[in-house]
């Protein structure tokens, strides 16, 4: 069996929508355990980057959609 990954397999897009989903979910379930549990001055740097992988998340789902 040859054990090198085929460029060829195509990835079904429901899949693909389904684990961006979840994605997504996970992060703003961090999102809103970081603004429950930090001071106000602590939440803007570490929310930010969680909000930008959102951001791009949503942006991805959008071309999914297309």
């Amino acid at each position: 069996m040859n054990a090198a990954i085929d460029p060829m397999i195509q990835v079904n897009p429901l899949f693909m929508r389904v684990d961006l989903l979840i994605e997504v979910s996970k992060l703003e379930l961090a999102i809103a355990s970081i603004r429950r549990q930090k001071t106000k001055a602590e939440v803007e740097s570490l929310v930010a980057p969680l909000a930008s992988r959102v951001a791009r998340i949503n942006e991805a789902l959008g071309r999914l959609s297309a």
